[in-house]
């Protein structure tokens, strides 16, 4: 199963990013600069589980553990923001970094795709991990979303580099390349992976389906919004790709 995932995960988001590379005005980027963030992203999930066991450790001698928090809603958001939401995107905005500073991206596009591959190699990697039961090919349905934090971080990245080259206000969009993804993936990841109709076992029936329903209300909403952020990249791509460094 885990292999089926994989193969799957890897054609579809395969199939997206050849049409974003696509979408570069002058088509200059070459092969290592368009495929390297992948393997980066793949380091990135590896990063994250370093990050999550240090902090884990780190409570642990402090004596907090999620445990000792009594409201599930609050134990949800906790969980979601330290497990996923800031130490995966500190992870993603490593490898982003990384990346740009290896390969120079000499447009805004470029960031965009830079951030999107990154998404991907993180996807791959989870998707093979969470991919060992028929369950894990629900995943598929929202498949994209770490490749649209990428594009989100990479491309405010990208925005800020140009606005500092040219004079122009900068720091607001390195925070919003920071701070949209890490609040985005926290609140995806509580009404997921760490919603309280499955993390939490002792709540009542009636909030279990109240939660079960925020979590179908979000998987909906996720999957639209996957398309409607590529459709967006498609649309502005000569845009950001006139925007030199």
């Amino acid at each position: 199963m885990m292999i089926i995932q994989l193969l799957l995960t890897s054609i579809i988001l395969g199939i997206i990013y050849k049409k974003m590379l696509k979408w570069e005005c002058d088509m200059s980027i070459n092969k290592k600069q368009a495929f390297v963030p992948i393997f980066l992203g793949v380091l990135a999930t590896m990063l994250t589980l370093v990050f999550a066991l240090g902090i884990a450790f780190t409570f642990m001698n402090m004596g907090f553990t999620i445990e000792n928090i009594q409201n599930v809603v609050i134990k949800s958001f906790v969980t979601s923001f330290w497990r996923a939401g800031l130490i995966e995107e500190i992870s993603r905005l490593l490898m982003i970094i990384l990346a740009i500073w290896l390969f120079k991206p000499k447009n805004v596009y470029e960031y965009i795709l830079t951030g999107a591959a990154v998404g991907i190699g993180i996807t791959l990697l989870e998707e093979f991990v969470y991919g060992e039961d028929i369950e894990g090919l629900l995943r598929l349905i929202t498949l994209g979303v770490h490749t649209i934090f990428g594009i989100i971080m990479g491309k405010y990245i990208g925005i800020g580099q140009y606005n500092k080259k040219n004079g122009l206000p900068y720091k607001l969009q390195y925070l919003i390349a920071f701070s949209v993804p890490v609040i985005l993936h926290t609140i995806y990841d509580v009404c997921t992976v760490f919603n309280p109709a499955i993390f939490i076992n002792n709540i009542d029936d009636e909030r279990t389906g109240i939660w079960i329903l925020i979590g179908l209300v979000c998987i909906v909403f996720t999957t639209i919004f996957q398309f409607v952020a590529i459709k967006h990249v498609k649309r502005d791509a000569e845009k950001y790709s006139k925007m030199l460094m």
